[in-house]
């Protein structure tokens, strides 16, 4: 296989599909403060943060894709994996799934209402954010001509592990509570909401957690290549997508019925009236 498909080609592929999801998150962005107008102070705030640095991560990899495709064009023996605008992102990207990833442990701990369990998450988001930081530090610390050898390390692999462990244990630890509050009670409306609200626990933290998975297989595999980064790019658009789909959902529950609204949110959002004629899901 050639150099470029192994370094240019993913490099690419991931910035394709890190502006297709931030087009996506841009969507789910209007769609919340559009339909949630008077929602928490706080989660405003978070989404507004997030999309901020959501939207300084899509300008470094469009920037770093540029250096690779066209400012590398005449001299591609110097392609590199590093570049000021690749350490930037390596900065944004935990940043933005720390503030998700608290979004879903004060979910879970809304649910469970354990605070081991909350705060093991939030030790495991936490390490994520720290370690990245401390081997982004290192890597600004390196020459210009460093090479994909300096990014083989300990640190890395370890900030990895605790971003898709932490995302795991709020995945399973929402559908163990969700279950549990199911089989407590006999109204079978909640049975549906609570089955609905555990597939989609499912789908979002599958997503992060797998998309974590996925960088650590090819860094700790095929390290010396830039497939890694092409799943790395767009991971902090899957946490900004998981974020507001999280969010936006609380619409379809609210329809349904405003007595479980509480279960049905883990938001402490306060219910909106009902009409007693179906209403139109945008």
């Amino acid at each position: 296989m050639s150099g470029a498909a192994i370094t240019i080609g993913p490099a690419v592929v991931g910035s394709m599909i890190a502006g297709y999801l931030f087009g996506c998150s841009t969507m789910q962005t209007y769609t919340y403060y559009k339909r949630f107008p008077g929602d928490r102070r706080v989660f405003q705030i978070l989404v507004a943060v997030v999309m901020m640095l959501t939207f300084g991560h899509i300008i470094c990899i469009m920037y770093w894709t540029w250096t690779l495709t066209v400012t590398g064009y005449e001299n591609p023996d110097g392609v590199t994996i590093f570049s000021s605008s690749r350490d930037a992102n390596i900065v944004l990207t935990p940043l933005i799934s720390t503030l998700v990833q608290m979004f879903f442990i004060y979910r879970l701990f809304k649910f469970s209402g354990s605070r081991t369990v909350a705060a093991f998450c939030g030790i495991l988001s936490i390490l994520n954010l720290t370690g990245t930081l401390v081997d982004a530090a290192k890597a600004l610390d390196i020459p210009t001509n460093r090479t994909t050898e300096n990014a083989q390390n300990w640190l890395t692999i370890l900030t990895l592990v605790a971003a898709a462990a932490c995302d795991l244990v709020i995945t399973i630890g929402l559908v163990y509570f969700l279950q549990r509050e199911s089989r407590r009670t006999t109204v079978h409306q909640i049975h549906n909401i609570a089955d609905r609200l555990t597939l989609w626990a499912i789908e979002t933290g599958l997503a992060t957690s797998m998309s974590s998975v996925l960088v650590i297989v090819f860094f700790c595999a095929m390290r010396n290549t830039f497939l890694w980064t092409a799943v790395y790019n767009v991971l902090a658009d899957v946490y900004t997508n998981s974020l507001l789909a999280a969010l936006n959902s609380r619409k379809t529950t609210r329809i349904r019925d405003t007595r479980v609204i509480e279960f049905s949110t883990g938001c402490d959002t306060p219910p909106e009236p009902v009409s007693e004629k179906p209403e139109a899901i945008n």
